[in-house]
């Protein structure tokens, strides 16, 4: 392979102007006997504002992938037979399966219905709720990180526990100041594994103890590490509606695409 002036050098030349007079002259860059890479063709490889040095690097990574498939191509055209080469009957059929693909797409884009409401999800789930069943609990929890002889300690637990509070976003806010760590997970359904984590718990400890309240730890600086439980669904279980809503709305969305698919194949078959 004979290489040109170094791509990383040469993009890093200058900050201002390097790339741009490099991937835009039509300079050769790098050649493998009779195959040559210019620089416009790389210049659709490096995405615009990318850093010198961020460029420099693509440029490279592109130039050697480039080299090593045209070294492959180069060694084929001499080993493989007149009839090994020729790829006539195999480019059709690809020319062929690409573009119903594209047509494909192109039906399903324009006909996809992508609206998809909570009662929609509620429907399907109840449905399908075998589909659903849970391979490990999932929760509703609040977790925080505090010392152990806080004197906020007490008031802390009650804001973490108090499901009934007229205004959640007073008491996390104050659970905030208490806490050196807090955090609500968002009010979402959170698998286990995430909360045993946070206490530095194994999963089968936290799962063999798992129940509604609080549930500790301590840290090797003494500070207590408090998860409380406000719900759990166990394993075996159905998942929550909310905890596989997004699981949901895909499987919609996908049996949405499947039927419009069909429909394409039916009308296909009813021309003549």
């Amino acid at each position: 392979m004979k290489r040109f002036a170094p791509i990383a050098a040469v993009l890093l030349l200058c900050a201002c102007n390097a790339i741009s007079s490099l991937l835009h002259d039509g300079e050769v860059v790098a050649s493998v006997g009779e195959n040559k890479l210019y620089s416009t063709e790389l210049a659709g490889y490096i995405p615009a504002g990318a850093s010198p040095e961020d460029s420099a690097r693509l440029a490279d990574s592109y130039i050697e992938a480039w080299t090593r498939e045209m070294r492959f191509v180069e060694l084929a055209e001499k080993e493989l037979s007149n009839e090994e080469k020729d790829v006539t009957k195999e480019l059709e059929d690809y020319k062929r399966t690409l573009l119903r693909y594209r047509y494909e797409q192109k039906y399903i884009n324009q006909r996809l219905d992508t609206a998809i409401t909570a009662g929609q999800v509620e429907e399907y789930y109840n449905s399908h709720k075998e589909m659903f069943r849970l391979t490990a609990p999932v929760v509703k929890a609040r977790f925080a990180v505090i010392p152990e002889k806080s004197s906020h300690l007490n008031a802390l637990k009650r804001l973490m526990s108090d499901d009934s509070s007229d205004d959640m976003i007073v008491s996390d806010s104050l659970a905030y100041v208490y806490a050196a760590r807090y955090t609500d997970f968002g009010g979402r359904w959170t698998d286990a594994a995430s909360i045993s984590a946070e206490l530095n718990m194994d999963s089968k400890t936290f799962q063999s103890n798992l129940h509604k309240g609080f549930m500790q730890n301590k840290d090797a600086a003494g500070n207590l590490q408090l998860a409380y439980i406000s719900e759990f669904v166990k394993a075996g279980d159905s998942a929550p509606v909310e905890y596989c809503s997004d699981k949901i709305r895909d499987i919609i969305l996908s049996n949405r695409k499947q039927a419009l698919s069909a429909a394409l194949e039916q009308e296909l078959m009813k021309e003549k």
